[in-house]
């Protein structure tokens, strides 16, 4: 049910963005094109280039029982491929590399961010089967080809101060900054996640002092919460510049566990927000590389004092041909 919710509320949310643009009932499509054309596409070819790229990419959560840890990670977190850059938008398409054939996770992955004006968003949706299950206690480790993990999640942000200088524009390596910016922000955030399995997710220790409710096979949150922001960008001399940014945050989530007996509620809806990124790059005149890291954590409760963090790491190394031109400094959003 909680899943659907979500649905609902990003529909409702993206209709409400275009019939606020709108005075009439009716929505001018030809209007709507011509909008979408303006903000995405470029047709000078000398705002263009195209790009080579790494990626790790990680969706993983722990879970800590008072007296132990479990860390869920999955395997085959590399990959490789290309897109094309320009002023407005980047398109990258990366291929999964299976380095373990032994006990390869089967992921889906969407990260996407938008930056304009003062406006900030990002989203992503991750959808992951199989992990290798890490025992804190007695360094024992197995992979459980059985769990299976679903998080989804959007933030928005407004900076209260207008860069001239956006950080996604940076990453295109179509821009050179001439001076340091910093901003301060204000938003929210809407997430979904979901932990399911065949049986426990927690390895049942020999010990009395483990509890039918911590046998736990299922787990459902959605979540909803206000962040502050924090961006900076860093001009370095030759061409080379830095971006740091993080955006702690807390809400509330509505929770559902199931077990092997039944469900439960945990009553704390306390959920606590943290997302770190940064950007380090580097612009010549035909070429560019950047190396971008974001992870995001989402930390709640199971009732009973147990602890799980969701957490996510995505890493890009980008190599960008510029096609035509040079780098136009001073250039604006």
């Amino acid at each position: 049910m909680q899943k659907w919710l979500l649905y609902l509320v990003i529909c409702i949310g993206n209709l409400s963005v275009i019939t606020a643009q709108e005075d009439s009932k009716f929505i001018d499509l030809s209007k709507t094109t011509k909008f979408i054309d303006t903000l995405l596409i470029d047709r000078d070819l000398n705002n263009w280039s195209v790009r080579a790229l790494s990626s790790y990419k990680q969706q993983r959560f722990t879970i800590n029982t008072g007296n132990n840890k479990y860390r869920y990670t999955p395997n085959n977190p590399y990959g490789i491929g290309g897109g094309v850059g320009t002023k407005k938008v980047i398109l990258d398409f990366t291929f999964n590399l299976k380095a373990s054939e032994e006990n390869p996770t089967e992921r889906y992955d969407i990260l996407w961010s938008f930056f304009k004006k003062n406006h900030l968003f990002d989203f992503y949706f991750q959808h992951y089967r199989g992990f290798v299950v890490d025992n804190n206690r007695t360094g024992e480790t197995s992979f459980r080809e059985d769990i299976r993990s679903l998080s989804t999640g959007v933030r928005y942000m407004y900076m209260f101060h207008e860069a001239d200088y956006s950080i996604a524009s940076m990453k295109t390596g179509l821009v050179n900054a001439n001076k340091s910016t910093f901003s301060i922000g204000l938003g929210g955030f809407l997430l979904y996640n979901s932990q399911s399995a065949n049986e426990s997710i927690i390895p049942q220790p020999n010990t009395l002092s483990f509890t039918e409710d911590q046998l736990i096979e299922k787990f459902d949150g959605t979540a909803v919460g206000v962040t502050l922001g924090f961006s900076s960008l860093i001009v370095l001399p030759n061409n080379f510049f830095l971006s740091l940014n993080a955006a702690p945050g807390i809400g509330l989530m509505g929770k559902k566990v199931g077990t092997d007996t039944g469900e439960y509620q945990p009553e704390n809806p306390v959920v606590h927000q943290l997302g770190l990124s940064a950007l380090v790059g580097y612009n010549a005149k035909q070429y560019y590389i950047n190396l971008s890291v974001s992870n995001g954590y989402y930390a709640t409760d199971f009732n009973f004092g147990d602890e799980v963090i969701f957490g996510y790491i995505n890493a890009k190394l980008a190599f960008g041909y510029k096609l035509k031109g040079k780098i136009k400094r001073n250039w604006k959003k």
